[in-house]
Order: structure tokens, then sequence, then C-alpha cells
């Protein structure tokens, strides 16, 4: 039974099969042939990685790798019931709070295909545009800053007119 749970470190990694090898230190600095890695994402570990194998009974030539395990020098960042957490190693990651319902995206750059925003959309920073901006409903704000502006509708001024610059 010792033989099917073995702890090693990754060794290296096929990144295209989606497989790697597992050097067990307490085995003579053996290395394993390359075996698959056990994970419902695809976030393969990095060299020297910490990882659990389990191995078939009839030999130590088969089995799978399995994720990272925490242990105490990797202690989940924010170990709490009801949070899911997805880090990516660079200070970028997802979280999702079952409680408040709360879902984060934190990156220096998130792409987004396509969105459809039923509530409040809140922006702290800048905004920019670089299609059209189309309503089915009025808009207002503090202030708009463009380079232009183009109108088919009607315009409405509530308050005084200020022009600089040429106008017919």
């Amino acid at each position: 039974m010792s033989d099917m749970v073995r702890v090693g470190y990754i060794a290296a990694v096929n990144y295209a099969d989606g497989t790697a090898q597992v050097v067990y230190k307490d085995r003579d600095n053996s290395v394993s042939p390359f075996m698959p890695l056990w994970s419902n994402e695809w976030d393969p570990p990095e060299n020297d990685t910490l990882v659990y194998v389990l191995h078939l009974p009839n030999g130590g030539t088969r089995g799978m790798i399995l994720v990272p395990p925490y242990t105490n020098g990797n202690r989940p960042p924010e170990g709490k019931k009801g949070i899911w957490r997805k880090d990516f190693g660079d200070g970028s990651y997802i979280r999702y709070d079952r409680e408040t319902k709360q879902l984060d995206l934190v990156s220096d750059l998130t792409k987004v295909e396509a969105m459809n925003c039923s509530g409040d959309l809140t922006v702290s920073g800048d905004l920019t545009v670089s299609g059209t901006i189309k309503t089915t409903k009025s808009l207002s704000a503090g202030s708009i800053s463009a380079g232009s502006i183009k109108t088919t509708g009607n315009v409405h001024v509530g308050g005084n007119l200020t022009v600089d610059g040429s106008h017919p």
C-alpha cells in the first residue's frame, strides 16, 4: 500500500500531452516515466513542486499526478468556507464568495468578448470606448470629455451654453 501513494517533486512537464515526470527524493532521486496530471483545469505545476502520485498496485510505472497539496509553506490565500478562488501565480486571481454572490476578477487586463449588464455599471477609472455607445434610454453624466460628439437626435441644453472656437 505504501507504494500506491507517493510523494515526489515535478521533474519535467510535457505541456502538449498534459503529462509530467516526478522525482522521488526518498528513492535515490529516481525519476518516473511521464504520467498524466489529474486535475479539472489546465494549470501544470512548475519544476520542483511537491505533488502526490497515485500509482496502480501492479507497479510504479503507471499512475496519476495529483495537484500540489496545501502544506505548511503553501496555505490557501483565503482559508474560509464559501470562498472559491483560483490564483494564477502573478497576483491575478478569480474569486467567488457564495455568501455575497460576488465574483471578483483581479488582473492587469481583462478581455470580455461580449457582456450584458442588467443592473448598474460603475466605472471608477477612465472609460475608453472605441465603438459606438447605443442606448435605449437617456444618458446622464456629470461631464463628458470627447474629441468629437455626433448626435442624430435632438440636443437639449438645460443651462448655459458656452462655445469655444468657431461655430456657424
